[in-house]
């Protein structure tokens, strides 16, 4: 059950950030070079997935989806058997001699039929899984931003690189805990049951919308004089 939940965490579309924080100005004599820009790292995804919220919210989620996890668990188990069986006869016709082409065309088209049909069904047993989570993802991630700004601005830092674009770094420079520590500050707990009619992407979506000026009104034409 942990795996499955932690497969479709990781399986999740992962939300970057980055930010650029205005550190305060110094005076500088005019000799003097230009500072250097301060540049940290943070694995965004796993600064979400570390959060208090997070974990408490996959535990609920394996035992309020415990029938659905269960289900698609037997599942792959049944279907693995079937395909392991599909495979055998695949394997017998290629060891054939002489070999029977139609028929070792037959066993490879069965078995890649199959496959895919068992893929799509398991996909469908994951669905309610898959968006249970993706919706506690998203009500962290509303306070994403804000976590990224107090960290860096904090820090005076310039610039915030994703870790997984970096080839190596001093791990001081490293911001995952302080922005899973932020963000559990702002989100100490979410809702791990999406409610009727969610679909991923909908509460960012709706933060954005409300973040966005408003459209400034149009005036009314004026009116033709009358003779």
């Amino acid at each position: 059950m942990k795996t499955l939940i932690k497969a479709v965490a990781l399986s999740a579309t992962a939300i970057a950030a980055s930010t650029v924080a205005t550190a305060p100005a110094f005076a500088q004599s005019r000799t003097a070079a230009p500072a250097a820009p301060s540049v940290a790292t943070a694995n965004i995804d796993g600064a979400i997935q570390g959060t208090t919220a997070f974990t408490a919210a996959v535990t609920q989620i394996q035992t309020s989806y415990a029938p659905q996890i269960q289900n698609r668990a037997t599942r792959a188990q049944a279907l693995q058997t079937e395909l392991q069986t599909l495979g055998a006869t695949v394997q017998a016709e290629q060891a054939r001699q002489p070999q029977n082409a139609t028929a070792l065309q037959n066993a490879i088209t069965a078995y890649r039929t199959r496959e895919t049909a068992a893929q799509q069904e398991l996909q469908q047993l994951s669905a309610p899984i898959e968006l249970a989570v993706t919706y506690v993802r998203e009500q962290i991630t509303l306070k994403l931003q804000d976590a990224v700004n107090a960290v860096t601005t904090a820090r005076r830092i310039d610039m915030l690189v994703n870790s997984d674009a970096v080839f190596w770094n001093n791990a001081n420079a490293d911001l995952t805990q302080a922005i899973t520590a932020e963000l559990n500050r702002l989100v100490p707990s979410v809702q791990a049951v999406p409610p009727a009619g969610y679909q991923p992407g909908m509460l960012l979506r709706a933060q954005a919308q409300a973040a966005a000026p408003a459209a400034p009104a149009v005036p009314a034409p004026a009116a033709a004089p009358t003779r």
